[in-house]
């Protein structure tokens, strides 16, 4: 009985994002399902979610989405050389967790006016393009504030094995 609850969980979650429950919608559901837990087999967990951390987390994210998208509207309707200047910055990360990666280059990935380039790993990092590229310490502080937004709503716990730093991702 206990092995049917993430299923179940997971077939649930599923179709309440779907907002019906249709053959169709069982049907991409039983493989969707299938395929994460053939991706996430059971097993001790690498990592804690905590509720409001991911509250803080979406919250944060968005307000970064409005200032980020007001910015880059600024520069492409009145573009000067300090709005227009790129660059990349080498972000470290605390943590070599590649689930707290992935959702840190995610995030910055999905705001405008910066990419991630590449996870890098020994030690873990990122590598970031910027838009309106001022001061890189300015820029640091923002993606250490991110990151820590990320930690206080995934915490890895204890050594986590699909750490970064076990191989390169990337170019």
């Amino acid at each position: 009985m206990r092995r049917l609850v993430r299923p179940g969980l997971l077939m649930a979650v599923w179709l309440s994002l779907w907002g019906e429950v249709s053959w169709g919608n069982v049907a991409t559901g039983v493989v969707a399902v299938g395929i994460v837990l053939a991706l996430y087999p059971t097993g001790r967990a690498t990592h804690r979610l905590h509720a409001i951390g991911l509250v803080v987390l979406a919250g944060d994210f968005a307000l970064r989405l409005i200032q980020s998208s007001w910015t880059i509207a600024i520069a492409v309707l009145a573009p000067t050389p300090e709005r227009m200047r790129t660059g990349v910055v080498e972000f470290p990360l605390r943590h070599g967790s590649s689930l707290v990666a992935t959702i840190l280059a995610d995030a910055i990935s999905l705001t405008p006016g910066t990419l991630t380039l590449d996870v890098l790993a020994d030690p873990p990092r990122l590598a970031v393009h910027v838009m309106g590229l001022g001061d890189p310490d300015e820029v640091l502080a923002g993606l250490r504030s991110l990151e820590d937004r990320v930690l206080a709503a995934v915490e890895p716990i204890g050594a986590v094995p699909d750490a970064v730093g076990t191989e390169e991702v990337g170019s």
